[in-house]
């Protein structure tokens, strides 16, 4: 019998209590949970000899949990979420850079609609984890699954939307060296004619930012609407 982390049912989660529960996603955690005949939102059944897919099925239904409810603190939480998620923005940045390359393609959907939520919300402080962070993001865009590769582009269009060229340009060096599909790469070399061309919100002279509250959403709801992206290797 599977469990989901307690916070899934609330109907106002804060990012504190999702990066609180997010810590026993942590390999060093799982491993130390399973050994213990426990196991995160699940009983110690899960321990027998059957254990390694019992394991597996919890684990990618607890990762799922966490990134809806972390999307869905940021969407609710308003100012305060935003401060919260600003103030813990590392330790975020690590829960992504662990799961936005989740072979499981509703953890890496799930992990990119919170991504989406919270890239507005920190604003600038992420800048200094884009380089960990994009290398993850420019795959998903030729992903098996439609629905991850929409959304990595809603992830993709709020970072350009959040930050200068001069502030990607590592990211996207680092991200192109080693992405390993072809397609992949050609994600990032549209992506930085995207930023560069002055498309992306980072450039606006105006220093107009988007609500953090609004931002993730709407750029969500326009791509599971009509399928928006501002430029698509998909196609390539």
């Amino acid at each position: 019998m599977n469990s989901t982390p307690t916070f899934a049912c609330m109907e106002r989660p804060s990012v504190l209590d999702v990066l609180q529960s997010a810590r026993a996603l942590s390999p060093r955690a799982a491993s130390s949970s399973i050994s213990s005949g426990g196991g995160f939102g699940a009983s110690s059944s899960i321990a027998g000899p059957s254990s390694s897919s019992s394991s597996a099925a919890v684990a990618w239904e607890s990762k799922v949990a966490v990134f809806d409810a972390l999307a869905r603190a940021i969407r609710v939480g308003g100012v305060k979420a935003a401060a919260d998620a600003t103030t813990h923005v590392d330790k975020l940045s690590n829960l992504f850079v662990r799961h936005l390359s989740d072979p499981h393609h509703r953890v890496a959907l799930s992990a990119l609609e919170a991504f989406v939520e919270v890239v507005p919300a920190c604003g600038g402080a992420l800048e200094p984890y884009l380089e960990r962070l994009c290398p993850s993001l420019f795959p998903r865009l030729v992903d098996a699954k439609e629905s991850v590769r929409g959304v990595a582009s809603a992830a993709l269009a709020a970072v350009g939307d959040a930050h200068s060229a001069d502030a990607l340009l590592p990211a996207l060096l680092t991200s192109l060296e080693s992405a390993k599909a072809p397609r992949a790469k050609t994600g990032v070399l549209e992506f930085a004619l995207y930023v560069l061309s002055g498309q992306g919100g980072g450039t606006d002279p105006t220093g107009i930012g988007k609500s953090p509250a609004s931002a993730g959403s709407g750029a969500l709801s326009e791509v599971r609407s009509i399928h928006w992206s501002p430029y698509d290797p998909v196609r390539v």
